[in-house]
Formats: structure tokens, sequence, C-alpha cells
């Protein structure tokens, strides 16, 4: 597997001089494996510049496929969708899968392609733009090629169900949990089995170990908490991931440099960066 980071910071993007070292987007990751269709995790502002990329070959040319997985439908993990351009190119075939909760994904993707808010044309509509098919997940993995994706939930926040990911090919094995707040141990174990001996696990770190402690309820991790969960898990590598917004590119390398005597491989992900599984 060959996974790419197209946006790492949480919440808004971060257009500013002194944090594009790490990158702007909102989150955004890619997951290619030589047999399967692209799966793609959340999609924040990052999904744009992907789908640009995307572009250049089949998608660009109607034959495109690829599957969507939301971790939640909190805006800044959503709102690359209507600028996500092969959902309007005709022929490309793209499913879009959330964890659902009172509201179908459907109809919470739909809230945000009204013309009120959105100057992009409907892709939700027969006949525009791609084939387009939404699903809310159920309990069993969904096999994508020689891929299993599975999925556990992790906390609710402000009104949001919030899903982790664990994506396997039977050898090798990526996890995928962007927010969290580690608020009882059931959270804690639901964590961990997601990144149980996983080659990268990719994790929040959207405060400081310092700030964690004012922001109960704000539904948030931070770089101790991230090792603590791939330390129990017999996670590989850890990535840290849904940087603050307001974080700089000299804060991230200054506590990437208190995390380098660390037992086990840990760094802070950067908008481009690419990391082999297997």
């Amino acid at each position: 597997m060959k996974i790419t980071l197209w946006g790492a910071r949480g919440d808004v993007s971060a257009i500013h001089p002194d944090r594009s070292r790490y990158g702007v987007s909102t989150p955004c990751v890619l997951v290619e494996h030589s047999d399967a269709d692209p799966i793609i995790l959340d999609g924040g502002i990052g999904l744009h510049w992907l789908g640009n990329a995307l572009m250049a070959g089949a998608f660009g040319k109607g034959q495109g496929r690829a599957q969507l997985f939301f971790s939640h439908t909190n805006w800044c993990h959503i709102q690359g969708v209507p600028f996500f351009v092969p959902l309007l190119i005709p022929g490309n075939s793209i499913r879009l899968c959330g964890g659902g909760s009172a509201h179908s994904t459907k109809q919470l993707l739909l809230e945000q392609m009204r013309s009120t808010y959105c100057p992009v044309p409907d892709f939700f509509q027969d006949g525009i733009g791609a084939h387009v098919d939404v699903c809310d997940l159920d309990t069993e993995p969904l096999q994508i090629g020689p891929l299993s994706v599975e999925h556990q939930e992790v906390g609710a926040f402000h009104g949001a169900q919030r899903l982790g990911f664990r994506i396997s090919d039977g050898a090798n094995t990526l996890a995928y949990i962007p927010a969290i707040e580690y608020v009882d141990d059931a959270l804690q174990d639901r964590a961990e089995a997601l990144a149980r001996d996983a080659d990268l696990l990719i994790h929040d770190a959207y405060y400081t170990d310092a700030e964690l402690a004012a922001q109960k309820g704000a539904g948030h991790s931070c770089p101790a908490q991230a090792l603590q969960t791939a330390r129990r898990a017999n996670a590989k590598r850890l990535v840290l991931f849904n940087h603050h917004p307001e974080r700089t590119d000299d804060a991230l390398d200054a506590a990437a440099q208190h995390l380098a005597k660390s037992d086990l491989p840990v760094e802070f992900g950067r908008e481009k960066s690419e990391y082999s599984v297997g």
C-alpha cells in the first residue's frame, strides 16, 4: 500500500507562511494498492487538490473508480466534497461512505450541496457528473479488491459520530484515527483494536500535551496519548495528524525534536508526505 497525505490540518485551512511546510489543507488521505480502487479517507479541502491530481489519469477520461470514507461529518472533513472535480465527470464511479447517525450520510452531504451555500452543480442529481453511490456503514468490513476496510466508533462530539478505520491486505495494515478524545477505557480499547500490530498508525494530535488538560470535551488528543495508543497496540510507526491550524511549522519542528528519542518511529505528518506499507 502507498499512503499519501493530501491534508493534515484540523478545522480550517492554515494559509500562512509560517505553516506552509506541514501543509495548509484540512484532512484527506489517499490509500493506493495495485489491485484495488483508490481509497480516500476524509474529504477536507485536501480532497480538492487530490481530485486535480487524479484528473491526469483515468478520472480525467471518465474511467475512474474510487471509495471515499468519512471519519465524521464535521465540516472540515467534508468541505472538499463539492470541489472534488472527478465527481463532475460523467463515467466516473465514486462511492461515499460514512457512519450515519441520526441522519443518513447522504442527507448530511446533501445539506452542503444546497445552492444557498454551494456554487457548484449538485452531482447527487441524476444526469450530472459521475455515478455517485452513498452508503451508511454497517458492522461488517468492506472488501475492496484485496483490501479489508474495518471501522470502529471512537466517540461522538459536536453532534457527530466519529469513526476510526483499519485497512489491511492480510499482511500489511494502516490504522487511521484522525479525531479522538480518550474519555474512558472502552474508547481506549477500541482505538487499540484498530491499531493492533499496524504497520502505520495515523493519529489525532490536535492539541499539545500541555494544552490537553484544559480542553476536556473538545474531542481531540495529543502526541503523548497517540504514542501511548501506538505502544499498547504494538504499532510499528506513528504519524501525528490533524494539526491545530494555529500551530506553526517551528512549533511542530520543536515537538518532533522532543519525540525523536522515542522507542517508536514517530513524526508529524506533512501534506504530500508518502508512506509505503509492505
